[in-house]
């Protein structure tokens, strides 16, 4: 998911509603372009978000221009640029990660079905052999 779709990443952009518009789950993996050395991204804590404070809360911090993240964990993320006043004109986004919807087949279900044809199956039979034991 590149982070401000064809915007990239770059001040002047409403990063927090564009967050708003997406579903993000586990295993996404978001991708900051930039031009190096003009930006930067930082994952921090809500607090750091808040106060656009980089003095403590940073859970890492990238700056190759070409930054992927993986979201490894169901939870909430928050991103900001520290680079001049960027953070605080709004060069920042907070996301809920889900986990992934996983779908599971219930093998009670087809057996259950399966045995449900074979008793009708048998009873037909036996029904059909009682009816030529009583004409003999």
């Amino acid at each position: 998911i590149t982070v401000g779709g064809e915007n990239r990443w770059t001040d002047g952009f409403g990063y927090a509603s564009w967050a708003d518009k997406l579903n993000f789950t586990v295993g996404d993996v978001l991708v900051f372009s930039y031009t190096k050395g003009s930006h930067n991204v930082l994952d921090v804590t809500r607090a750091a978000y808040q106060s656009c404070d980089n003095s403590s809360g940073v859970n890492a911090k990238y700056e190759t221009g070409d930054d992927h993240i993986e979201l490894n964990e169901a939870k909430s993320y928050w991103f900001i640029c520290t680079v001049d006043s960027h953070c605080r004109l709004g060069m920042r986004f907070g996301i809920n990660v889900s986990a992934p919807v996983t779908t599971s087949v219930n093998q009670t279900g087809d057996s259950s079905s399966r045995s449900n044809i074979n008793a009708g199956f048998y009873l037909l039979l036996v029904g059909i052999m009682s009816m030529l034991i009583f004409i003999v």
